[in-house]
């Protein structure tokens, strides 16, 4: 190859070169150019939906969502009651004390005064439908119940409506129990009574029952005796 030809090749070549990096250069600049201008809008899109989402979340309640939220309950106002009223403020017991008044009746039935006077308190009082005021203390308990279930010879108490309750006002626990007792007694008679039996309990103990018998007519003895499970 000739000189002058060999130059005039290299001055070409070292053109092209160079025409090559300008364009490599103005094809890099503008890919780094796109870069940042596709950086710039997805950080401004990602900033604009976080203000967005903050302004929703900070947006106060609609009437919609309100209305979906559970509104605390009212308390109930107690109307104007004579002042005879002592027992006004009630509100549901404990449950497990239904429970404990029905092992009670379970165990005058079953004949078992021991067990029974595990339910009483250290001092009780019984009013009983014939009028009388019995007492009976951790230490005659047994005793008096076992002479008292002596006097029959079999007991069946079948409680069929039973609820516990709480008087707010005088801080009082009760259990009203409605049974349909059924008896034989010593000399083998048989009778049977409707009873309400109103317990009174403090600290887990009875301290007190009122207990209200009802000779129900033939037609409600058969409707209790059929439709109670027995």
């Amino acid at each position: 190859m000739k000189p002058g030809i060999y130059l005039y090749t290299l001055a070409g070549s070292n053109k092209k070169i160079k025409m090559s990096i300008f364009k490599y250069s103005f094809i890099l600049s503008n890919q780094l150019t796109s870069m940042k201008f596709f950086y710039l809008l997805t950080g401004t899109c990602l900033f604009l939906c976080a203000c967005n989402n903050n302004k929703t979340a900070e947006q106060p309640a609609t009437d919609d969502t309100m209305a979906t939220t559970p509104k605390p309950a009212e308390a109930s106002v107690l109307p104007d009651l004579p002042a005879s009223v002592i027992y006004k403020n009630w509100e549901p017991g404990d449950p497990q004390k239904m429970a404990m008044i029905v092992d009670v009746y379970k165990a005058w039935d079953s004949e078992d005064p021991a067990d029974m006077a595990a339910y009483f308190a250290d001092s009780s009082v019984y009013d009983l439908p014939d009028g009388s005021r019995l007492v009976t203390t951790n230490q005659t308990a047994e005793a008096k119940l076992r002479k008292w279930r002596s006097l029959f010879r079999e007991t069946s108490n079948v409680p069929f409506s039973i609820i516990s309750l709480h008087n707010k006002d005088l801080q009082e626990d009760w259990v009203i129990a409605w049974t349909w007792n059924k008896w034989r007694n010593a000399n083998g008679t048989r009778d049977s009574m409707l009873y309400c039996d109103n317990w009174r309990l403090k600290d887990n103990k009875i301290v007190y029952l009122n207990s209200l018998e009802h000779r129900v007519s033939k037609q409600l003895s058969k409707t209790l005796n059929t439709k109670i499970p027995q």
